[in-house]
């Protein structure tokens, strides 16, 4: 899959492009079947919610899982960030975010490159990130909401906040987002499992508390410019690997081959 001269305007203007039902379900189910393997297992790259039992996170999978490691190279992954980037580009992070029934807290507002840049020494934000549906995203599950053209602000660094949830991360103050969301409206992409986001690493989102009986489980793939590739990180490898190697395009069934 290519962008066209429209989508690239429209990720200029708005900061991402949104694919509903870009991966097949038969793919997805390739990518659910290895994520259920994963979470059996206790690894540093796990996190939970406050309760110290309820999945949160699972970082990096495509270091130790080969569904995962296919995922990232699917040429309808990389096609479209090649679009945007315009030259090689590697794996900076790959994390799954779940929203548990009933349980799942919150993210609150924030913006990923000030942290990219301030605790992991990233140059600039030629960087996009890829928001993989892994489940079914509706009204009712804390879908991951958006601030359209966002992505061209710049706040002052907010500190690390470890109390509000379980991860600690710079959250946006609400008197910086209160004013820009009035402005330019939110967005909260809805779809099947195997729709896609590609957004700017800079757009202000996050997601409230899912109080619905339904899961909610999102991939975010951040694939980094190879020209703008990261020094030194102050965060933990199984957090931010230091593996910068080049992704090279599989064939459209490299998922469906582990069926």
């Amino acid at each position: 899959m290519r962008l066209t001269p429209s989508n690239l305007q429209e990720y200029r203007e708005r900061g991402f492009l949104f694919f509903p039902g870009l991966l097949a379900p038969a793919e997805m189910a390739v990518i659910t079947r290895a994520l259920e393997g994963i979470v059996q297992h206790k690894r540093p790259e796990i996190v939970t919610e406050k309760d110290g039992t309820t999945l949160r996170s699972v970082f990096n999978m495509q270091a130790y899982d080969e569904a995962f490691s296919r995922l990232v190279r699917h040429p309808k992954i990389l096609g479209p960030i090649s679009d945007l980037l315009g030259e090689p580009a590697y794996v900076f992070q790959m994390v799954l975010n779940f929203k548990a029934e009933f349980a799942g807290d919150e993210w609150p507002w924030h913006q990923d490159y000030p942290t990219y840049h301030s605790d992991d020494g990233m140059p600039t934000p030629r960087v996009v990130n890829t928001l993989i549906f892994v489940e079914e995203v509706n009204e009712f599950n804390a879908p991951l909401m958006l601030i359209p053209g966002s992505h061209t602000l710049e706040f002052p660094l907010p500190e690390v906040n470890t109390t509000r949830t379980s991860y600690p991360a710079r959250w946006l103050p609400v008197e910086d987002v209160g004013p820009v969301a009035r402005e330019r409206g939110i967005v909260a992409p809805k779809g099947p499992a195997g729709s896609v986001i590609f957004a700017h690493t800079n757009i202000i989102h996050g997601s409230g508390r899912n109080h619905s009986p339904w899961r909610r489980a999102l991939i975010s793939l951040t694939i980094n410019a190879l020209s703008n590739a990261t020094q030194t990180s102050h965060r933990p490898p199984h957090i931010v690997p230091s593996d910068r190697t080049p992704l090279d395009p599989l064939g459209e069934d490299c998922l469906l081959a582990l069926a």
